[in-house]
């Protein structure tokens, strides 16, 4: 089992709502908290889903936009990553859970497979969690203490 399956981490909606992801739009990649937790780097539970798709791809014909979303929650916007290019986020519940999906260019999708209750799971490679979680930690108190716990590991290794 990996961590990603323990309750304690990724709730039981939390698990309906990602494998209802993958079923659907298969060519999505897991970010932020879930990536993070997966290769070892947090172990906390996972609040919500970072989701990265190409940023030539429509969510409707990907199928993200067919994944049983609750009507009431969809949005969209414009933000900048971490580099400081405008990229879309559309922000959408899936089964109950909040889900922020990220049009982001190719490079970014850089990812390694991890089985999920018998599904392979996309995970983003971390260095981009990571500068995502220091270019926005001074507006979210949660990003400074993941980076504080994610340096505490670290330094196990360097």
């Amino acid at each position: 089992m990996n961590i990603l399956e323990n309750q304690k981490i990724v709730s039981a909606e939390m698990v309906e709502a990602i494998l209802t992801i993958v079923e659907n739009c298969p060519t999505a990649v897991f970010g932020g908290s879930i990536a993070l937790n997966a290769v070892g780097l947090l172990e906390r539970p996972v609040s919500d889903v970072d989701i990265f798709i190409d940023e030539n791809t429509s969510l409707a014909r990907n199928g993200m936009l067919g994944t049983h979303i609750d009507d009431d929650s969809l949005f969209s916007d414009t933000v900048t990553n971490t580099n400081g290019k405008p990229i879309q986020r559309t922000g959408i519940k899936i089964k109950g859970v909040k889900c922020c999906v990220f049009k982001v260019e190719q490079k970014e999708l850089e990812h390694s497979e991890i089985q999920f209750y018998g599904k392979i799971l996309k995970i983003q490679n971390v260095n981009y969690a990571i500068q995502a979680k220091i270019a926005y930690s001074e507006r979210n108190p949660k990003h400074k203490d993941d980076l504080s716990y994610i340096d505490k590991i670290l330094s196990k290794f360097f």
